[in-house]
């Protein structure tokens, strides 16, 4: 019998573009994130998450916004594992020790200069996070830098300005090199991971809290009444990504990563720039609240990021390796 080759090849190709399709309408993402309902970023990342599905690629995804699945430190392992697809969190050293140069003190002082590592897929910073990230089977989609972060206090500490013990015991996040920071500032230190932070401020467990940009403070503490002041050292940056399972994003056909990747690095670009712009609005905000705001001359933030610098920067090889703190010191941080 006379198989008219052409007429096969065509109707073969449209079997494999029908299952091609029924394949891509068929992809549900569970999506979690950790930013406060109130945080701007929780509606940017909704709106990402329309765009992706918008697209007609066969995407759909459920949101689970507001630290609902859990912490930035338990949705690391989560997405690790398969149990969520897409994260949009902080993300800890307890994970990978490399990670500790998240938290460097003082690496950046200038929203140019965020921009510039967060915002570039070639930067130093990017390629860093996408290289730990993908030894623990995650597939980096954006980062994202909010900003500077200062102090949220529940009592305001003795000699503020000052280097001196502040009569304080104050939450760290899971890093060596923030406790050891905020110990030669004067502090007693206690880790805890964020969804501790504000039941142990609330009932007087911790004296305070290194944690936050001034929307974070405002929205998270001050609106609600728990706190005294803000503290803004601005020695630490208040970073986030957007990462996804790399099984499942592997799973994904061409087209629909070019959706994803395009949408979480518009939602990531966003974030970062309407954070700088949005924070000396929170600041009185917190002052209409009550807080107290701390000032400091340049000559007192001189003094405090040299005395910090000196104690913290030499152990950091120890830390991250050196080969990587090489990496950051050689080009853009």
């Amino acid at each position: 019998m006379f198989v008219n080759c052409r007429n096969l090849a065509g109707a073969l190709a449209l079997i494999a573009a029908s299952v091609v399709q029924a394949q891509a309408e068929d992809v549900k993402l569970k999506l979690a994130g950790i930013l406060p309902a109130e945080h701007f970023g929780t509606a940017i990342v909704g709106e990402m998450v329309k765009e992706i599905e918008s697209a007609g690629t066969g995407i759909t995804i459920q949101y689970f916004p507001s630290g609902q699945l859990g912490s930035g430190e338990e949705l690391l392992d989560d997405a690790k594992f398969g149990n969520v697809d897409m994260v949009h969190a902080n993300i800890y050293a307890q994970a990978d020790q490399r990670l500790e140069f998240m938290s460097l003190p003082f690496l950046f002082s200038t929203a140019e200069e965020l921009r510039s590592a967060f915002l570039n897929p070639n930067s130093t910073h990017y390629s860093i996070i996408r290289e730990i990230l993908a030894d623990h089977g995650l597939k980096l989609l954006a980062p994202v830098g909010e900003g500077m972060i200062g102090m949220v206090a529940g009592k305001m500490p003795t000699n503020v300005q000052g280097l001196g013990d502040k009569g304080m015991n104050i939450r760290v996040w899971s890093s060596q090199l923030v406790k050891t920071s905020m110990e030669v500032l004067g502090y007693r230190t206690t880790t805890m991971s964020w969804a501790e932070v504000f039941p142990a401020l609330q009932a007087g467990t911790v004296d305070g809290a290194i944690c936050c940009t001034p929307e974070w403070a405002y929205n998270t503490f001050a609106a609600s009444d728990v706190g005294a002041g803000f503290i803004p050292y601005n020695a630490f940056l208040e970073y986030s990504a957007i990462y996804m399972n790399a099984a499942k994003w592997n799973s994904l056909t061409p087209e629909q990563q070019a959706v994803v990747q395009a949408a979480a690095t518009k939602a990531a670009t966003e974030i970062a720039n309407k954070a700088w712009e949005r924070s000396d609005g929170f600041v009185q905000k917190m002052r209409d609240k009550g807080y107290e705001i701390v000032e400091f001359s340049q000559e007192e933030r001189d003094v405090i990021k040299s005395a910090v610098t000196e104690a913290v920067w030499p152990t950091v090889s120890d830390i991250i390796g050196q080969d990587l703190l090489d990496r950051l010191l050689a080009n853009d941080g």
